[in-house]
This record gives C-alpha cells, structure tokens and sequence, in this order.
C-alpha cells in the first residue's frame, strides 16, 4: 500500500500558525507608507484615480502612472475603519495566504515531514523584514500562490491553473510585480517544452497547458486603468538606473550586506536566512541532482539572481527557493540513509505558546506602528508653529511624511514615488545633490525651493550650510530645516529630541 503524503496543513497546522506569526513578527513603517495612505484616502474620498501630479512642484501635471492604486485603497480603507491594526490585520491576510500556498506547495514535493517543517519555518524567518505595509505585500502573497500552482503541476501533474488568469487581473492592480508571476510561469513553461522536445510526453502536455495560462494571464493585465501602458510604466520602473541610488532597496544584496558591515552589522542578521537558504538549495541540488524538477530549479536559480541583483527581490527569491529546497533536501537525505519516516511533530501547545509568543513580542497584536528609522518630527513641529508653507526640498524618504502631515502648505521637489512621476533629471539632479557629486549645486539653482529638509549629518545638508544664500532655521539630532530667508527677530532653533540614553525619540504611524 502507498504511504499517505505528508501534509503541513493536515499533520501540523500549528507549525503552519507559527510560520505565519514568524512572518509577521517585524512590524515598521516604511518611507513610501504616508504616500500610499495618503493616495489610497485621494481615491475613495473622490472616487477617482490621482492620474496627474498635484503634491510635487518639479513635476506638477505630469503624468502618474499609477499600477499600485488598488493596494493603497485596501491600506487606506483598513486603516480608516481600524487604524494601525487595520494595517496589521491586511498585513495578517496576505502573509496568512502566502504562508498556506507555500506550505501546500512543500507538501507537494513529498518531503519528509521534518524537512517540510523546516523549510517552513525558515523561509518565514526569512521573509519576515520585507513583510511590510506596502503594495509588495501582495506580490509576495500571490508570487507564492504561483509557485504552489507550479509545484502542483511539476510534482503530482494536472494542477488547476485557469484561476490564475482572474487572480493576474487583480494583481496588476496591486502592484507591478505581477511581471515577476509572468516571469516565473514562463520560465517553467519553455523548461517543461525543452523537457517534452527530448521526449517526456507529460512535461510537453504540461508546457502546452501552462503556456497557454501564461498567455491568457499577460492578457489579462491590460484590464486596468491605464490599459497596455501599464506596461510602459512597469517597464521603465525595473530599467531606471537612477532608481538604484536613490532607493536603497534597490541597492544589490552585497552592496547592502556590505554597507551595513561598515555602518551596523547588526542589521546583517536580517539576510542570515535568506542567505542560508540560498546556499542550502545549492548544496541541496548538488548533493541529488534530480532534473524531474527542472522547471522549479529554474525558477528558482533566476529568482536567486534577482534578489542578488536588488534586495528589494530577497523575499520573492525565497518564496521561489523554498519549495525546490524541501524536495532536494529530501532526496539528499534520502540518499544518505537519513530517516524519511515522521518521527513526532513538536506538541501542539508548545507551538502555539510559541506562535503568541512571536505575536506579541513582534507587535502583530498592538495598535502602535514604529517607524522604518527616525522622522522629522520637530522639524515639521517647527514648521507648523511657525505657519511655513511653500515649496520644499526634501530627503527623498521624507517627502510624503511632509505631504501627510502638513497637507496643502507645502509642496514637495521629490517623494517616494520615484520614477512614476519624476524624470530621470529629475532623480539624477537629486542624487548628485544628496550625495554631493559634481554638479551638486545646480539642483539649488534650477528650482523655486523655498526650504530644504535634510538630514543632519548628509553631505546635502552640509552643501547648503555652505550657500551663504541660504538660512539655519531648525536642527536636532535628526534633521535640518534651512530657509532662503531668515525667520523675523528669531536665530536658528537647535531641537531636543533625544530620548532614553541620548538617542533620538522613538517615532509611530503616522
């Protein structure tokens, strides 16, 4: 009699909560978060999509091409009716989703049970840092509904794929990434069509299905505001090389582990997983080289390269690795003599202490949101007391802090939007003024700024300190506010934010 499959959902739905609990346990609100809120309120309260600039004075009427509109309506929606843990509860679903599909995916491989957990585990641990309150979150959610569909289909044959066509409309909705799903569809189908070429009639039947779904779901993505130019608008966000200096999860992984060598090692550890997973799938492959697989190895390798390529794709390499990973790692074991027989689960209560446990200790359950790093709060505290309002030069990562708090007074040379409505120039000029290149100065030159927002110690602020044209209004230990006029009767206003042992003071959402 054949030996049942081991199943995560069935045999241990507790290591299934604790990985969604791991997944969720790093809570903070990232740059881009007030912009996306701040969009999200724009559309329902007028029913309509912000298609034209109106917060930026370098680019105002310009075009926004704007491919993340339904998330940030889903963030602000949750957020009106729940506030932070509105957030937190959206956030909960996605990963929930995400965390099933690859424990079904995984279970796919028939794995041992012990390897299965594992995997798990690890590749929640692993994606937890990028689990986020930004419209990522749902490429990694349905990233991973497209692999278990993959792994479905590569392992027991005849996986249930027309579903995905309607999913890929909502998704290029949501987020850009639903060219990453594409990616990966494709990628398999032509491995399976090389396979079928040199004889195995099943994998050619499976090429013909999927490839057919991928071409139906490409298709089904025009279904959008913006219809074919979506496209255009995705296209020219992955292929900005201005992007890459500007925003730092673009950085490429050894470029970032590097820098945080220098700068603080101990945020080195958030890419310990990851890293181990990768190395794991590496050594996995070698240790049982089974090509029945091919198309999963495929993907996964390329996938590899791309979280190698930016960090922002750290998560959408291990969602890609980790079902690969359990299959070879269970071959490996195999293969050597290990035992392949479930020789008991942890018990159910010490994983459900442990699942609260990282609940708790991450915040999943708080109503309080802590930001990515420290913000300009007395520097915007000072512009609202003294009624300031004009136009603003701001920290790239600052700019929609700015637009949510301080509404119509000001508007804003650049703002986490990036690409989707600024020049190249545009970007360019700031990136050679925030990292004093040559031709830093002539973004000062160019522009009506009114006031430039910095942070204390980057060699942009220190550009401007220099300009005697330009006036010390407020500095604290985390930002400098300069003005092209000096305040009436009033010297520049050194700020106290520092909190417990000299560090600046703790900042929340929003």
């Amino acid at each position: 009699m054949k030996a049942q499959r081991y199943s995560l959902l069935s045999a241990s739905p507790w290591t299934v909560i604790l990985s969604i609990a791991l997944a969720t346990a790093d809570n903070f609100a990232e740059p881009d978060l007030w912009i996306h809120m701040l969009t999200g309120q724009t559309t329902i309260r007028t029913g309509h999509i912000p298609r034209f600039d109106t917060y930026s004075y370098s680019a105002f009427g310009a075009p926004w091409h704007n491919h993340e509109w339904l998330s940030q309506v889903a963030l602000a929606f949750f957020y009106a009716h729940l506030g932070v843990f509105g957030l937190k509860l959206l956030k909960l679903i996605c990963s929930s989703i995400l965390i099933v599909a690859l424990a079904i995916g995984i279970s796919a491989t028939g794995a041992a049970a012990r390897v299965q957990r594992l995997t798990l585990i690890l590749s929640a641990v692993a994606i937890s840092t990028q689990m986020q309150f930004r419209p990522q979150l749902f490429t990694f959610m349905l990233i991973a509904v497209v692999m278990m569909a993959l792994a479905i289909e590569v392992y027991r044959g005849r996986a249930v794929l027309w579903p995905l066509i309607p999913m890929f409309t909502f998704w290029a909705n949501f987020h850009g990434g639903y060219i990453v799903g594409l990616g990966a569809m494709g990628i398999a189908a032509a491995v399976m069509f090389v396979q079928g070429w040199f004889g195995d009639a099943d994998r050619m039947r499976s090429a013909w299905r999927l490839g057919l779904i991928t071409v139906g779901c490409a298709a089904a993505t025009v279904i959008n505001p913006f219809g074919v130019g979506l496209w255009f608008g995705v296209a020219h966000s992955v292929g900005d090389p201005l992007i890459r200096q500007v925003i730092a999860d673009w950085v490429p992984l050894p470029k970032m582990m590097l820098t945080l060598w220098r700068s603080s090692p101990i945020e080195l550890l958030q890419y310990a997983t990851p890293i181990l997973l990768f190395a794991g799938f590496v050594g996995a492959v070698a240790l049982a080289p089974d090509l029945g697989d091919a198309a999963m190895l495929a993907v996964a390798t390329i996938f590899i390269g791309a979280a190698f390529y930016a960090t922002r794709n750290v998560a959408i390499g291990v969602i890609a690795v980790a079902i690969p990973l359990a299959r070879h790692a269970g071959l490996a074991l195999e293969g050597g003599g290990a035992q392949q027989a479930d020789d008991g689960d942890l018990p159910a209560v010490l994983l459900a202490i442990c699942a609260i446990a990282v609940a708790l200790v991450g915040g999943t359950l708080s109503n309080r949101l802590k930001t990515w790093k420290p913000m300009p709060t007395g520097a915007l505290a000072f512009m609202q007391q003294h009624k300031l309002h004009g136009n603003l030069l701001p920290q790239f990562e600052w700019g929609s802090y700015v637009l949510w708090h301080m509404g119509d007074a000001f508007k804003v040379y650049i703002d986490p939007r990036g690409e989707l409505v600024f020049t190249d120039k545009q970007e360019g000029d700031y990136a050679r003024f925030f990292y004093g290149m040559p031709g830093s100065e002539q973004l000062l030159e160019a522009y009506p700024h009114d006031y430039v927002l910095m942070g204390v110690n980057t060699k942009g602020a220190d550009l401007v300190r220099k300009d005697p044209r330009w006036h010390l209004l407020y500095s604290d230990q985390t930002a400098a506010l300069f003005g092209r006029e000096s305040l009436p009767g009033e010297g520049p206003v050194v700020g106290n934010v520092a909190g417990v042992n000299g560090k600046p003071e703790d900042t929340y959402f929003p």
